[in-house]
């Protein structure tokens, strides 16, 4: 009998240790499943809270820098930032450096982002705005830096009249005095009708890099060798040791420019050593940076408030000699689209750990007359080995603050100047002359098939932007427009699907008139001559593309009085999730199967997204990860489920064991 008991516990105690692993087993098998799902899901849905929603998409959140929109903060209000600067200075809160941004705020900012298909004029000061980041995408609202009532802290000079103009400006800190100090453009009204000015540069001081900052003197530039009592444009360059530095030029037609140190002279905030450095052809926008240990002093063409290619020089020490002298060099890649339709506007350099990387932090200023959406458009430069700096236009791009490291994100539109907006004036048969009398034949970023049939012109629709682009048949009956992808100037085009994507409008119809997209051999493209009567209309294609040498072609043939307008041009990502079709996305018109092997041509639909004017805007693909099936507000609850679950089965595995252990 004992023996018959004895067997019987023993298979017993094999079926239950049997048992006991499995238990175990099952809940390791919880917990490993809820440590996959907290990391798989939990934090990339913490980022596509990030990268899809208001608060965070400003500069672009999360490292992610979004061009071509207007900006919001990390808390969801818009942003007002031009004519400033980013500055290093520690925070007054935890002594940790930090980066600050100052911009000036005008009304009329608020105005166009409203609107901005309706050109505004003036440049009404409201205030000196400063945001706090710790990784120059997300930025933290820090109040106001200079009020209204500081810049007409002289208007008992004037009549009571209040300050005019009041922008370009950028802090620094002084040492010697314990202060900030912000120099800024300062212009005062002479009489009552408002079209005379004292012009000269205000200079302001605050305890706390966010202020606020006093209205102390405004100084004249003629006491500092300039020949004008004001700049004609100015920025501060920050070195690596924090002294601050005016960059300014010549205050009537920019034909010099100069830098003087930022410091203290007789008890109070002062420049030093003001210095020429360059002589020559006008050049606005006036910036300093600093790579590799080399300074860089860059410029704008004299084309007033629009886009404009970027100069520069460079030396081996601030005051130069900067090379070559006293004539600038065209920033290779800033011809394409103009420093991505900007002019140059300050720029940062971030020390990462793996890489120096200079920010191009350009203006879309227009005098909000429609340049395209945005006001702040910033992009990267890189260097060759002989350190000769070359522009990378972009409108979306990541940046790691950390490493330093940047790359191309994957909703990238890689079509430029696809708005036709970068040359500020109507591209003739023969180009136009910039104002060094250079010969600019081309409309930036394209090449045309006889001229006098396609130009861009003035905007008549009440479109967003100055331009659109026009075929129109002249002598020649039919032209074109191309753009090599691969060309000077692009970044590199990844393989994957994307969304070739514009607008147009086609009152009469056309003989013949499409979009086409070449590359390896393969061509897809979109009819476009059917008539649109009075309306634009939207037209997209889904393609696959292996990468490397694509080129875009619009072609169109005619007849006098039939005309095709195009706007508005874009080559996009596609996220996987919208991977599903091969058609044409049509609103509203026929749809035809994408030729993968040949070529494939539609119609489409009324543009009716033309007011948020958000063509060559493809859905975030970080949005798509709401869509897997576990809500990212449910997985916390879900990954605190598996770890419940998996804890309660080891713990009833080790009673189950200490039970058996007993009975033996």
């Amino acid at each position: 009998m004992s023996d018959n008991i004895g067997s019987h516990i023993r298979k017993n105690g094999h079926y239950i240790r049997d048992r006991m692993l499995e238990w175990r087993k099952i809940a390791i098998l919880f917990v490993a499943l809820a440590t996959i799902m907290g990391l798989s899901l939990g934090a990339p849905k913490a980022v596509a809270a990030q990268e899809t929603g208001q608060k965070s998409d400003s500069v672009g959140g999360n490292g992610l820098i979004a061009n071509d929109r207007f900006w919001d903060d990390a808390d969801g209000n818009p942003m007002y930032m031009q004519g400033g600067g980013i500055f290093d200075f520690p925070d007054p809160a935890t002594g940790k450096v930090s980066h600050f941004w100052y911009g000036v705020h005008f009304s009329q900012a608020e105005t166009y982002r409203q609107n901005p298909t309706h050109a505004l004029t003036g440049n009404d000061f409201v205030s000196v705005d400063v945001y706090k980041s710790g990784n120059l995408t997300d930025w933290r609202y820090q109040g106001v830096a200079l009020d209204r009532a500081q810049a007409d802290a002289f208007s008992s000079d004037f009549g009571g009249r209040h300050a005019g103009w009041v922008c370009r400006m950028g802090v620094a800190y002084v040492p010697e005095l314990h202060t900030y100090a912000m120099l800024i453009q300062h212009e005062m009204p002479t009489d009552a009708t408002g079209r005379k000015f004292d012009k000269k540069v205000l200079i302001a001081t605050a305890d706390s890099p966010t202020g606020p900052f006093k209205a102390q003197r405004r100084i004249d530039m003629r006491d500092y060798g300039l020949g004008t009592s004001n700049t004609g444009d100015q920025s501060v360059f920050q070195d690596e040791d924090g002294t601050g530095y005016l960059i300014y030029s010549y205050g009537s037609g920019r034909s010099s420019v100069w830098a003087a140190r930022i410091g203290a002279r007789d008890g109070r905030v002062d420049l030093l050593e003001p210095t020429k450095l360059y002589q020559g052809f006008g050049r606005e926008g006036n910036a300093l940076f600093k790579h590799a240990g080399r300074y860089y002093l860059a410029g704008s063409d004299l084309f007033g408030w629009d886009a404009s290619r970027i100069h520069f020089q460079v030396a081996d020490h601030i005051f130069g000699p900067y090379q070559p002298v006293n004539r600038t060099v065209i920033m290779d890649g800033s011809q394409t689209d103009f420093g991505h339709i900007t002019q140059t506007g300050f720029y940062y350099t971030l020390h990462g750990s793996r890489a120096e990387t200079v920010i191009h932090c350009g203006d879309r200023w227009a005098d909000f007359a429609g340049n395209g959406l945005g006001y702040n458009q910033w992009n990267p430069l890189s260097f060759d080995d002989s350190g000769t700096p070359r522009f990378n236009s972009m409108s979306r791009w990541k940046l790691d603050a950390g490493t330093g490291l940047w790359s191309i994100d994957d909703a990238n539109d890689y079509v430029l100047n696809g708005s036709f907006e970068a040359d500020r004036v109507a591209v003739g048969e023969q180009g136009y002359k910039d104002k060094d009398g250079k010969l600019i034949d081309d409309i930036a970023g394209w090449r045309r098939v006889n001229p006098d049939a396609v130009t861009n012109v003035a905007d008549g629709y009440g479109r967003v932007g100055d331009f659109n682009l026009r075929f129109a048949p002249g002598r020649s009956r039919s032209a074109s427009i191309v753009q090599d992808l691969g060309a000077a100037g692009h970044v590199p085009l990844h393989a994957g699907r994307f969304l070739l994507k514009l607008s147009y409008a086609n009152p009469k119809g056309m003989d013949r008139a499409r979009i086409a997209i070449e590359s390896s051999g393969k061509t897809s493209e979109i009819d476009l001559a059917a008539s649109t009567g009075a309306a634009w209309r939207q037209a997209s294609l889904p393609v696959d593309l292996t990468g490397g040498q694509t080129r875009i072609t619009i072609v169109a043939s005619g007849s006098s009085g039939q005309t095709l307008d195009v706007d508005d041009v874009s080559l996009t990502g596609v996220p996987e999730k919208e991977n599903e079709t091969d058609d044409v996305i049509d609103q509203g018109g026929n749809a035809l199967p994408t030729g993968h092997e040949g070529s494939a041509s539609g119609s489409a639909g009324s543009d009716k997204s033309l007011p948020a004017h958000s063509v060559g805007r493809s859905k975030d693909p970080c949005s798509d990860l709401a869509d897997t099936g576990i809500d990212i507000g449910l997985t916390p609850v879900f990954v605190a489920g598996c770890v419940a679950a998996g804890l309660l089965l080891m713990v009833v595995a080790r009673y189950r064991r200490r039970r058996f252990e007993a009975l033996n």
